[in-house]
């Protein structure tokens, strides 16, 4: 049994070393630190066969270390089933040529605030760039005002906590369902109120256009969602694709500013930005481990793990797996993106991330803008790491750039 603490602030600072000891020594370990026992798989083929069967592999008790059956209604917490149907449901805004047709808009986003960052010569590149833009993208997607964009950056930031420390999410979890909840009566009200003829889409008409609205007014097996269905919904994108995709953006930048050579490069070859995505999200996941519980006993590489334990599939243990990928410890700027897509930043089988498209069509305009706009961008100090121990992103980066003459 390697001595590996999930908690331990070392690991959490840089937790590479110990996953490498977890794939050399120890694939399924235990640890007994935490409230409840806590299992991790560290090698890519276990983890990639944990997300490969959802019958054995459940998400009842959610994605967190801590048993909760909250937020009803987040795709999180479907089994199939349930879960195909509703997937289906919420999926279309986030298909490719639905969401590429957001890329315009993203991109004045993105202009708009280095056009108000660019003659100040620096910046905190998280909270002045990198999570505005999600949330942004985000609030449009949905149709929601972006009067609510603070509210819902906080939101995100404390419900994601909450993922291991329930407590930190409460108030904030209050707060969104308010929020949510009176937006499905005002929405469905407006459409009651309205008395459109039989075939009338209300969405566009006469409430906003976006993925909110599409939630409220539109049936799934004859039937509207239940309105905590739609704030559980909601609070699962929120979480799932704004501090993510801000970690993504910024731990791409991270990388290539440590050696200031691959930034150079990309900014000589901007073709290459696909590429640089695609190796960020195999080495630097935004997500380091998601929870599983399993539904009856498993026994996994001689460990015994009883029916309903909770089970962590370390994305980011396996994408640094030597078994899979050729120098796994280096940041590789021109990886073939077929190889580097063999990562599991966004999962893998029935439950990949529903938002990969926009998060890779997020991150892709803000890597174009920076490119283009800021081509003396260079680190400007130290970096901190995000709060929340199962996510990697860094959040503080301040940078700096020659001034504009």
């Amino acid at each position: 049994m390697a001595s590996y603490d999930p908690t331990d602030p070392d690991v959490l600072e840089a937790p590479w070393a110990a996953y490498d000891t977890l794939r050399a020594q120890c694939p399924v370990h235990l640890s007994e630190a935490l409230e409840h026992p806590l299992y991790s798989l560290a090698r890519h083929d276990d983890v990639r066969a944990l997300l490969s069967d959802a019958e054995l592999w459940s998400n009842r008790y959610g994605p967190g270390i801590s048993y909760s059956e909250q937020n009803a209604g987040s795709l999180q917490r479907f089994d199939p089933p349930d879960h195909g149907p509703r997937r289906r449901f919420a999926r279309d805004p986030f298909l490719p040529r639905a969401v590429e047709a957001n890329s315009a808009a993203i991109a004045m986003v993105a202009t708009s605030i280095i056009d108000e960052l660019q003659a100040g010569g620096s910046a905190e590149l998280h909270d002045d760039f990198a999570a505005p833009l999600p949330i942004t993208s985000f609030c449009t997607l949905l149709g929601i005002d972006n009067a609510n964009h603070d509210d819902l950056k906080r939101w995100a930031e404390e419900l994601t906590l909450g993922m291991t420390f329930p407590e930190r999410a409460t108030k904030s979890w209050d707060e969104l369902h308010a929020f949510t909840m009176a937006e499905v009566d005002r929405r469905r009200s407006v459409v009651a109120g309205a008395n459109l003829p039989a075939g009338v889409d209300p969405v566009g008409h006469v409430v906003p256009d976006g993925l909110f609205s599409h939630l409220c007014c539109h049936e799934i097996d004859g039937e509207l969602m239940r309105a905590e269905e739609v704030t559980g919904m909601i609070s699962m994108m929120l979480v799932a694709g704004h501090e993510t995709t801000a970690s993504l953006i910024t731990n791409c930048v991270w990388r290539l500013l440590e050696d200031p050579s691959q930034w150079r490069d990309l900014c000589q070859r901007p073709e290459l930005i696909p590429n640089a995505i695609e190796e960020s999200l195999r080495f630097d996941p935004p997500v380091l481990g998601i929870c599983r519980t399993n539904t009856e006993p498993v026994e996994l590489h001689g460990v015994d793990i009883a029916a309903d334990a909770k089970v962590i599939y370390l994305m980011g243990a396996a994408n640094r797996d030597a078994e899979i990928f050729d120098r796994p410890d280096e940041f590789v700027i021109d990886r073939p993106i077929v190889d580097a897509r063999r990562h599991l930043a966004f999962g893998w089988g029935i439950h990949f991330c529903l938002g990969a498209h926009l998060a890779r069509l997020t991150a892709r305009v803000a890597l174009e803008t920076l490119v283009a706009r800021l081509p003396s961008l260079a680190l400007a100090g130290p970096t901190e790491r995000l709060d929340a121990p199962f996510l990697w992103g860094r959040r503080r980066l301040p940078v700096t750039w020659e001034q504009p003459s």
